[in-house]
């Protein structure tokens, strides 16, 4: 079994008062760096990847397993005091997309093989994050093993009990014949839209 450091986006507490020439700056370089990306997207297929879906379904299904883990992370966040988090689609798209890249890889890593990080992804797939954390874990056969396993582990607790997030997105892959066998792969995406 393994799980991979959780990521999660903190803000800038040694900094009390904004700095507005730094916000400026970083807003033109995010702006860049979405336009790049963009770019990249329209030229290369393997960027096409994480491409925003084409529509957003109506109505959200999810798996008995999914809708556990949703379910048990859920029932953490409460016990925390904190609000229950709402499945959004764009997020459980990406992060199909990506489980389904890890199970491509037999293993499990924040940076895509293509260099994407957790925030790029979720910007590529349409999500306009202000706040986002992402857990990965393979080789866990049900949902509360995973959940356990993330709550036994500071960084993926942290990334649950988030308190700035609202959504919730989770994508499973399983590979037979895993050369690194894992087999089963998870991702959590969580976010607050801007």
């Amino acid at each position: 079994m393994l799980l991979c450091r959780g990521v999660i986006t903190l803000p800038d507490i040694a900094v009390l008062q904004p700095n507005l020439q730094r916000d400026r700056i970083m807003r033109r370089f995010q702006f860049a760096l979405v336009l790049f990306f963009a770019l990249v997207a329209l030229v290369s297929p393997s960027a096409s990847t994480f491409a925003a879906p084409a529509r957003k379904p109506n109505k959200i299904v999810l798996s008995a397993q999914m809708q556990r883990i949703v379910d048990l992370v859920n029932v953490r966040r409460r016990e925390a005091g904190l609000r229950p988090l709402s499945v959004h689609p764009v997020l459980m798209t990406c992060a199909q997309r990506y489980s389904d890249v890890q199970a491509a890889q037999a293993t499990i890593s924040h940076t895509g093989p293509d260099g994407s990080t957790p925030g790029r992804r979720l910007a590529a797939c349409g999500y306009r994050w202000k706040h986002f954390g992402e857990n990965l874990a393979a080789g866990f056969v049900s949902a509360d093993e995973v959940v356990n396993a993330w709550m036994n582990s500071p960084g993926h607790k942290r990334v649950i009990l988030h308190a700035k997030v609202t959504e919730i997105g989770l994508g499973y892959a399983h590979r037979d014949n895993d050369p690194g066998q894992y087999y089963d792969y998870y991702v959590m995406a969580v976010g607050m839209r801007k």
